[in-house]
């Protein structure tokens, strides 16, 4: 289990997240949604201890966040990932990297590292582009190469910034359903995103964003008045009927 209790962050005079209680239970599929600059990716690196907690604090099934990181990892997809397509480094190169902070100063990736980073792509349906270099691949494989290069941590947790960026909505949705499996093997899924439909489907588990919470643990990720408190008076919601 995740515990957040009185977070608080701010850049100069703004405030960024106030006031963040939060428990996120083991094996749920978590959404985290909001408008654009909402607090969400803040929250994100807070957790994964990118950037230094300024109030309030993080514990990590019981244990304090700094401490839990010294001996474990999250699996984390960040947001919009940049490379160098032309860069000469194959699918397996990029999935390899989720284990080379593991290795001892010096040492390089034997078979048996070689081998578990198959297994990661075999599990996300990649494995035909062992050998491909990454300019080679569409933004949905290179999405999966990424997923499995955080899968090959072996974490428990599995955090993702947006993976649905640069996707088409075939390969959301593809996407998504594969994400559903690793959370229904026992991962706990933390995803940020904006695509409420998908999010409908497939998370149990509902975090609104926006400075503060506004709700969460709720699996009514299409609320009208949750959804008003979060992202403002600016958002038009239509109803259909089917």
């Amino acid at each position: 289990m995740i515990k957040i209790e009185n977070l608080q962050y701010h850049i100069a005079h703004k405030t960024i997240l106030e006031d963040i209680n939060l428990e996120i239970p083991d094996g749920v599929f978590a959404a985290i949604i909001g408008p654009n600059g909402a607090g969400k990716s803040t929250l994100i690196k807070l957790l994964l201890g990118l950037i230094e907690m300024q109030e309030g604090s993080i514990h990590i099934d019981g244990i304090p966040q700094k401490k839990w990181l010294k001996e474990h990892s999250f699996g984390y997809l960040p947001q919009r990932e940049e490379f160098d397509r032309s860069f000469p480094a194959t699918a397996r190169d990029i999935v390899l990297m989720g284990i080379a902070g593991t290795l001892p100063w010096g040492r390089r990736f034997n078979k048996e590292h070689e081998a578990k980073a198959l297994d990661a792509m075999r599990m996300c349906g990649i494995q035909e582009k062992v050998n491909t270099q990454i300019g080679g691949l569409s933004g949905g494989e290179y999405q999966r190469v990424l997923l499995a290069r955080a899968i090959l941590t072996d974490s428990k947790y599995l955090i993702l910034d947006e993976p649905e960026a640069g996707i088409d909505r075939p390969g959301v949705t593809s996407f998504f359903k594969l994400l559903k499996k690793f959370n229904e093997a026992g991962k706990t899924i933390i995803t940020v995103s904006h695509d409420l439909h998908t999010l409908s489907k497939y998370c149990s588990f509902m975090i609104c964003l926006n400075r503060r919470l506004h709700c969460h643990n709720s699996t009514d990720l299409v609320n009208a008045e949750v959804i008003r408190n979060t992202f403002g008076d600016s958002v038009r919601l239509i109803e259909k009927d089917y």
